[in-house]
């Protein structure tokens, strides 16, 4: 899924063109990246197909890297700021991170693609309804949550980021392959509740600066450690079944309270949109729902507010 998209032999011109423009400065790689149209899913395909391939050429990357310190000097911000790896430090970056993409990589080699027609229309219409039954199951959280079911809507937000952990990979096969991937080694399907929960959480919250706004750092560093852990298997576990404590029945509304299941519930959210919100117009639907949700329940418009 990695290789860099051959260039027809007709349109090598008219490419190194396009290079030859960027490098000399006449075309913004930023305006570049976002210039298909909004909603035109096909376009943006084709504009992420193309935009790996100028990425393969140093001088493409380099002017990319001008002209992202440009923006940030505009906006403010400090270019040779260090603090995100300061925030990697803090949560054990340098070690999660490395096993993140070991742990997705080996998904694409042993699981079954997600996408398995064969023509784009179709590919993007199995896209939609995965994405759709995500959103669905966490905007069903969120209303048992309003309904005070917490334990359920614990539960379900955590189902939302086993989800989020399956799809990950879901956009780069719409983009980048035409055909469902060839597996090499083909195995049973992966059940492990701890992988897609170590897959959902890092993919979403290792480099979030919204979500430790949202949650907290403190928080935000508990929960990666609690994906990685069995930690948050036992929460999902608990939301479901009666248990036997020092010698009495435990109901699951007795274990998960209302500031579990809110944090599991955020959490849930803002990892889809993160993660699985991979096109700008569904990106801004699903914050969109997800801040709503949080203003709903409370939240300060500096914590939730968009920046």
């Amino acid at each position: 899924m990695s290789d860099i998209p051959s260039i027809p032999e007709h349109a090598t011109a008219a490419f190194e063109a396009v290079v030859a423009d960027i490098v000399a400065g006449r075309v913004s790689v930023i305006d570049l990246i976002r210039s298909a149209p909004e909603g035109d899913y096909f376009a943006f395909v084709q504009q992420a197909r193309l935009s790996k391939m100028l990425m393969s050429d140093p001088r493409v990357l380099e002017r990319l890297m001008l002209e992202m310190r440009q923006k940030m000097t505009e906006a403010g911000v400090d270019p040779n700021n260090r603090a995100i790896e300061k925030e990697l430090a803090r949560k054990d970056g340098a070690r999660r991170f490395p096993k993140l993409l070991e742990e997705r990589s080996h998904a694409n080699n042993t699981q079954p693609s997600l996408l398995t027609a064969s023509a784009f229309p179709e590919r993007l219409e199995q896209y939609q309804t995965l994405i759709a039954h995500v959103e669905k199951l966490w905007a069903d959280a969120c209303e048992l949550y309003l309904r005070s079911n917490f334990p359920i809507a614990a539960f379900l937000s955590i189902l939302v980021i086993e989800e989020v952990g399956k799809l990950t990979r879901l956009s780069e096969e719409l983009i980048y392959l035409d055909t469902p991937l060839p597996v090499a080694a083909p195995k049973a399907i992966e059940r492990s509740h701890r992988k897609k929960h170590f897959i959902g959480v890092v993919s979403g919250a290792l480099i979030n600066a919204r979500l430790e706004r949202v949650l907290g750092k403190d928080k935000v560093r508990r929960i990666l450690h609690e994906a990685e852990s069995d930690e948050l298997e036992k929460t999902r576990q608990r939301c479901l079944y009666i248990d036997i404590e020092n010698g009495r029945a435990v109901t699951p509304g007795e274990r998960i309270d209302e500031s579990r299941a809110r944090d599991l519930t955020i959490l849930a959210g803002e990892l889809m949109a993160e993660v699985l919100g991979h096109f700008p117009w569904e990106f801004e639907r699903m914050m969109e729902n997800v801040v709503a949700f949080e203003r709903r329940i409370g939240l300060s418009e500096a914590k939730i507010g968009r920046r």
